[in-house]
């Protein structure tokens, strides 16, 4: 079944990107789509692991690695827990994902903007070996002339928040967050770039995307977001993408990559 992913589809290159959304009689889900243009940002694929059942990136090919930055490579990109699932595509997520954690065992629920919004309060620090560094996990990467966003979503129940943190033109730091009510047959998206490929690569801005949700099956909508981030007809920037959909209490999980396809 065709879901309705044109906004994505349009862009000749997306970055990563999240979705949120409920099918059409009511199970919320998220979604990681994972492009690029570098031999090491192509030599990747997305992992379930058994126990936590977080899904992250894992290397295809050591030599490319050690060109790219594992630090900005290598995290976890979608978490669940409980009844709760999360998404970003840095190390970022594992703020996320503690907040989550307290929420949850002081309240017993949580508020996706109010987890989104504490996660980013403070700076965070994390060393970058390779760099022999630090990297504030709070704010874009320090990867000029891109600047790459740090783009993260929540979700809880029929609940849900988007956050990005850019750099704008005037080399500032600037982030906005999005509430999101889930409603059945309906997405949102928010990629890290806004769709061009020039560069330097423009960040996203404004409200998240729409999409249109047609399936009940996590297979289905994997298939329409792997579908939609292919990008320009002479290239292929896909490398993987990966969905989660909570089902009677019970995650599901589809993941596509690029090069289990052989494409």
């Amino acid at each position: 079944m065709k879901n309705d992913f044109t906004t994505l589809e349009k862009m000749a290159y997306s970055g990563r990107g999240i979705v949120i959304g409920m099918t059409p009689s009511g199970k919320p889900f998220i979604g990681y789509s994972l492009t690029g243009r570098s031999p090491s940002s192509q030599a990747r694929i997305l992992v379930q692991k058994e126990r936590t059942k977080i899904i992250r990136t894992e290397v295809t090919d050591q030599k490319w690695l050690e060109k790219g930055n594992p630090a900005l490579l290598l995290y976890p990109a979608i978490i669940p827990f409980k009844e709760v699932m999360m998404a970003g595509n840095g190390a970022h997520t594992k703020l996320i994902y503690s907040f989550v954690v307290n929420s949850l065992k002081n309240s017993g629920c949580i508020n996706p903007m109010n987890v989104l919004e504490s996660a980013f309060k403070e700076p965070f620090f994390e060393y970058d070996e390779k760099e022999d560094r630090w990297i504030d996990i709070t704010t874009y990467e320090p990867d000029p002339p891109n600047n790459t966003p740090r783009i993260s979503a929540c979700v809880f129940k029929s609940h849900g928040a988007m956050y990005i943190v850019r750099c704008n033109e005037k080399g500032e730091k600037e982030q906005e967050i999005h509430k999101i009510d889930l409603k059945p047959g309906l997405g949102k998206i928010i990629t890290t770039y806004s769709g061009g490929n020039k560069e330097p690569l423009k960040p996203f801005t404004g409200k998240p995307l729409s999409a249109e949700i047609s399936s009940e099956r996590v297979e289905e909508i994997a298939e329409s977001l792997y579908a939609a981030i292919r990008g320009p007809e002479e290239y292929n920037y896909r490398v993987a993408v990966a969905v989660v959909m909570i089902n009677k209490g019970i995650f599901e999980t589809k993941i596509i990559n690029r090069r289990d396809r052989g494409e």
